[in-house]
């Protein structure tokens, strides 16, 4: 009898210990969607910038009509589509066993984006 009550605590315990760890790791993924979405907007507002300082130009087709059409158009869709990912990702994320290692992956190339826009914002006026 003491075997078993021992088994029992023990799968309890690993039990509670895998809870535990799950909790985490959604709370890691809660927090790195919300990072993607606040790099999301500061690309945003860097491609604004450095289009109207003209230090850089807008290389996708479909943002530069955009832009053309209304600044507002390309605000709207250049923050709302990703910001829709992110939630897509939050809600669907227990039926995607690779969630995680997409995010990252967004959150990586987004910051290297939003580092990108950065040292261009930095470069000195071109006369």
């Amino acid at each position: 009898m003491m075997k078993q009550e021992q088994g029992e605590r023990r799968g309890a315990q690993r039990r509670r210990r895998d809870r535990r760890a799950t909790a985490r790791a959604e709370r890691r993924l809660y927090w790195l969607l919300w990072l993607v979405g606040i790099l999301n907007f500061t690309d945003a507002a860097q491609t604004v910038y450095l289009l109207n300082a003209r230090f850089m130009v807008e290389a996708n087709r479909l943002m530069a009509f955009l832009l053309d059409h209304s600044p507002y158009v390309f605000w709207l869709y250049k923050t709302l589509v990703p910001t829709l990912g992110c939630v897509l990702l939050w809600r669907y994320r227990k039926r995607v066993k690779w969630i995680h290692g997409a995010v990252v992956t967004v959150f990586a190339v987004y910051f290297t984006v939003v580092a990108r826009s950065f040292l261009y914002m930095l470069l000195p006026a071109q006369v």
